[in-house]
This record gives C-alpha cells, structure tokens and sequence, in this order.
C-alpha cells in the first residue's frame, strides 16, 4: 500500500546519516513513520556505526541506489552538497516520493529543488533547530528534536499538501513544526543562528591571538569563554557552507556587530561608564526577554 494510504513511509534513504541524518532515522523509527531506512555515508566506518545503532536496516555509499523506490528522501549532508546531490538524485525519484532536507538554509536550496527535480516528487525544505558541535551517527539520539522548533518551507513541487504531511512527520518525532517563507527563515537565522556562530569564532581567534600558549588559555578559561565560544568547536566545513549560502544576511549582522563591539570600545577608551553601563543594561533586558519568551 502506498505512503499516501497508511501515512507510513515504508522505505526512507536517509543521505548524510550523521548526527542529524541518524537522529532522524531513530525518531521516526521509533514513531512508526518510516518502515526501513537505507543511510547513506561516504565514510564506511559511519555506516558501520548507523547500523550498529540502528539508525539504518541497510547502508550504501551510493545516493541514487538508496533514493531508488524510496517514499521519503532526507538530505542531512552539508548545505553545498545539496543542490548537486539533487540534480543526481532526480532521475531515480519516484512519484509522490518526499524529498525533504535539513540544511540552515533555505532560499538557496529550495530554488534548487524546483529547478532540478521532476514534477510528481515533492519537496518540502527543512530546517531542524537541534543539533551540538559533535558530528556522527555515535552522538546521535531519538530525542534530538523533542520540543524543538523544525522550520518547514513550501515550494511548488506539492505545495501546501507536502507541508502537511511533512508537519505529521516532524510532530511525530518530537518536534514543533513551524511553517515560513524561504527568504524570511534566512534573514532571521542570520540573526539568530549563524551569527552566534560567527561570534564564537571571531572571540575564540581574538582569545587565542591576546593569548598564544593554550595550556594557559585553558587554566584561565571560565564557563563565560567556554559557553561562549562552544559552537565554534563546530564542523568547518558544514559552516563554511552555511555561511557561504546566506552571505548577504550574514555579514550585515557581523558588521552590525562590529559596529556594537566599536561602540563599547570607544565608549571604554573614552571613560564613559555611564555609556558603558547603558549598553549593558540594554543587553541585559534583552537577554533577559529572551528567556521569558522561550519558557
């Protein structure tokens, strides 16, 4: 019987079976949603570890082979992968298969979808809030998404239909579907998302520079530097990639706060305590609606 008929996915290729790809997997094995998961990996020690976790009932280092036949498609590798990956993948899909995926950003690989694959296959983009600087399918969990905002976007291949049945999927493992528009989700996770990163690798560079010898960076640092700086332990090559695809967005938040750590900067030259004092109060209110909000 089809996916549409039992709103199970009886075969789903997971590609890119990492962290993300392989919590993926779990939870929706875990719900019911998928019947068997083909994972797919370039390095044979990750497929290895998918399946001895469970994550994946068969592995292949070969994309199109696992999207064959496939009901569900989930594209968990880096963000410039993506549109090549499509283009490879279109002439295997089925119709009414549903190609979703997990990159941070969306307008980029959205276009690319409705340009590359065939009519009948739908494509919903995807963007799971969860996550951690640790990479593989060994740090991977059923839980990853629980109680996590899971950004979904439309596009015209299924439209709103597949944004319904993808919002099924990501409550059933745990998450909080939240539907937008491609170019609003990434001008507001330039903010929120990729230049908290940004940040963390500018301080750690400057930290590393005011102090070269690392046995002193380490027994001077606090849990102020360490939280601050934890996601810039993150892979380089996956945000590399995201930086790259939402290049706009992005540097106008890092020369915005460029521009903040320029004030604090001439404000302390200066003496100005009060100025100083003011910032931080403002940072500190804001902060602390952050907090109230996310309750």
């Amino acid at each position: 019987m089809p996916a549409e008929a039992t709103g199970q996915f009886e075969r789903a290729a997971v590609i890119g079976i990492g962290l993300i790809g392989a919590s993926f997997a779990l939870a929706a094995k875990q719900a019911g949603v998928v019947g068997r998961v083909v994972g797919v990996a370039q390095r044979h020690e990750t497929l290895e570890a998918a399946k001895a976790l469970g994550a994946a009932d068969e592995t292949t280092v070969d994309p199109a082979a696992a999207a064959t036949d496939a009901d569900l498609v989930y594209l968990a590798t880096p963000v410039g992968a993506i549109a090549e990956l499509l283009g490879r993948l279109a002439p295997v899909l089925k119709p009414g298969c549903l190609v979703t995926d997990a990159g941070s950003v969306k307008a980029q690989i959205c276009q690319a979808a409705e340009r590359l694959l065939p009519e009948g296959v739908w494509f919903v983009g995807g963007h799971p809030m969860a996550g951690s600087e640790q990479s593989g399918p060994k740090a991977a969990r059923a839980d990853l998404f629980r109680e996590h905002p899971y950004f979904l976007v439309a596009t015209r291949l299924g439209g709103q239909m597949a944004v319904r049945r993808m919002q099924a999927v990501v409550r059933a493992i745990g998450g909080k579907p939240m539907v937008l528009e491609a170019d609003a989700h990434d001008r507001i996770l330039a903010v929120t998302s990729h230049l908290p990163h940004a940040a963390a690798v500018a301080v750690m560079l400057a930290v590393e520079q005011l102090v070269p010898e690392a046995a002193t960076r380490r027994d001077y640092s606090g849990a102020g530097l360490r939280d601050t700086t934890r996601v810039a332990a993150g892979s380089p090559e996956m945000w590399r990639d995201v930086l790259a695809a939402n290049a706009g967005p992005v540097a106008e938040a890092c020369r915005l706060t460029a521009a903040k750590l320029q004030t604090l900067a001439e404000l302390l030259v200066a003496g100005d305590i009060e100025g100083v004092t003011a910032l931080l109060t403002q940072a500190q209110a804001a902060r602390q609606k952050l907090d109230e909000e996310t309750r």
